[in-house]
């Protein structure tokens, strides 16, 4: 007896790990943002890679997004407190939107967050002011570059530094491919820049931010897209986009946000020139894989 129950232990230690190493054989990811919602540009994405394709997905985020509290009026009631008020709304809103991100990513299948807790000063689309004035950038490299080292991931997704979005989603895309560059190419993973954008909208267009080299594409529309609109379930009366509404419904502070519901077909993502050669085809991997859908459809 006292011979058996260690070897069963070991058996058990064994079985345990060999299931924790097989439960996600998909792709790590790591998400690189600004802000507690802008995962919402790329959730559909998200989702397929955690809930399809058995893989892994981590959200690091760099501000709480305390500067949302204008969009806040129906959230107050909601939340029986005052948000609207820049006092208040700066002091509760951090709790408040980290706790929303954690909501949604639930939806979406995030294993991990990790908030970097710097200044959500004001909305700007100067990339500088974040940059040389409200963030620690220094830490934030540093508690990136943690992350990368120890999790490794085989991609980072961030929003596309085009020249018109939020000055601090351009920020958070310039720091995410400067920490990287420093890396080992061998194992570097391959960064993507993403843009939600409508079927009827004519084609975007970016070839890289001006003044910033790094920032520059291998080709000037999307490599890459994932279409929400594409239909199954019953009679095809389903779409991503239902994933993409019960998402941005758990960002319930934000009340810009809230009315983009069904907005967006197309989850596009730019590959930068700064990843190696290798990793094209391992993002045509991916994203081939996302063309299949698992959801069998029933006769009634």
């Amino acid at each position: 007896m006292i011979k058996v129950i260690p070897l069963f232990l070991f058996l058990l230690i064994t079985w345990n790990v060999s299931l924790a190493q097989n439960v996600n054989k998909g792709p790590r990811v790591l998400v690189v943002m600004a802000h507690p919602d802008d995962e919402s540009t790329m959730s559909v994405t998200l989702y397929k890679i955690v809930k399809e394709q058995h893989g892994h997905v981590d959200i690091f985020v760099i501000t709480n997004g305390e500067a949302g509290y204008k969009y806040a009026t129906l959230a107050e009631n909601y939340y029986t407190t005052s948000l609207t008020d820049e006092k208040e709304g700066r002091q509760k809103l951090p709790r408040i939107r980290k706790q929303e991100l954690i909501n949604a990513g639930h939806i979406l299948g995030v294993s991990n967050y990790y908030f970097a807790d710097q200044a959500d000063a004001k909305f700007t689309i100067n990339e500088r002011q974040p940059l040389d004035s409200c963030w620690d950038i220094t830490a934030v490299k540093g508690k990136l570059k943690k992350r990368l080292l120890k999790q490794h991931y085989d991609f980072i997704f961030c929003m596309l530094p085009e020249p018109g979005t939020h000055g601090q989603h351009k920020a958070a895309a310039l720091i995410t491919l400067d920490v990287l560059k420093d890396l080992p190419i061998a194992t570097r993973p391959v960064i993507l820049g993403a843009v939600l954008r409508n079927k009827a909208a004519p084609v975007f267009k970016f070839s890289q931010l001006d003044n910033y080299i790094e920032t520059q594409v291998i080709t000037d529309t999307a490599s890459f897209v994932v279409d929400r609109t594409v239909s199954f379930s019953y009679h095809n009366r389903m779409n991503y986009k239902v994933i993409a509404n019960w998402e941005i419904a758990e960002h319930k502070s934000q009340g810009f946000t809230q009315m983009t519901m069904n907005d967006g077909d197309l989850e596009s993502f730019w590959f930068f020139k700064q990843n190696s050669l290798t990793g094209q085809e391992k993002c045509k991997s991916l994203f081939n894989s996302f063309k299949s859908i698992p959801y069998l459809a029933k006769t009634y």
